[in-house]
């Protein structure tokens, strides 16, 4: 199902999609926020780019949870720490094995969003970042098939998810301050994971 060699090509095409979107999602934030969110997942593409393509760690947990500290410690709004629980989570769903099944795959996903939910009281609709994961999380979870499939179809939730923050009025941060004027364009936080899982689906 799921290997560590696997899991490295996924987070790095993911590193390399996101910090080539860097000044897109800036665009983005520019419109009801600071305009940093781009420059933010910059930072983590970076850092994800430098962990993936080293030999160290050398387990999936291991990975996942020195990402997940890593994010948590970028400067730069919310975006660190946020990034860092999903990163975290994923981690603590899963053993030190060196492959997870289709259960254990589902298993990292669920904590993923058990941890993300004790720190985010955000919902679906409410035009942030939520709008993608919640989504793209659920679906891997319910979802049955290929390592391939699965992904495919979490990928497509994001991306759907994101898309529908246009018709939405934001709720949270900087941005619920416009009220209807956030209307029309996207959430950066939900585009940003939408991005990455997109990425992830496409190395495999």
């Amino acid at each position: 199902m799921l290997t560590l060699p696997i899991l490295r090509k996924m987070l790095l095409n993911a590193a390399v999609e996101l910090k080539a979107n860097s000044t897109y999602l800036c665009e983005l934030d520019s419109v009801a926020g600071d305009g940093d969110h781009g420059i933010t997942i910059g930072r983590m593409a970076d850092v994800m780019k430098t962990m993936t393509e080293e030999d160290q760690p050398n387990t999936m947990h291991d990975l996942l949870d020195e990402l997940g500290d890593a994010f948590m410690g970028i400067n730069g709004g919310s975006a660190g720490p946020l990034w860092g629980t999903i990163f975290s989570g994923m981690a603590e769903g899963i053993e030190d094995q060196a492959e997870l099944t289709e259960l254990e795959f589902r298993k990292m996903f669920v904590q993923a969003k058990e941890d993300f939910m004790d720190i985010s009281k955000a919902q679906v609709g409410d035009k942030t970042m939520v709008d993608a994961l919640y989504p793209a999380l659920d679906t891997a979870i319910a979802a049955h098939g290929t390592l391939k499939e699965i992904m495919d179809a979490a990928a497509a939730a994001a991306v759907q998810g994101a898309e529908s923050t246009s018709k939405l009025v934001a709720k949270f941060g900087r941005a619920k301050n416009m009220g209807e004027r956030s209307l029309g364009t996207k959430d950066p936080g939900a585009v940003s994971i939408a991005i990455l899982f997109s990425a992830m689906a496409q190395a495999v």
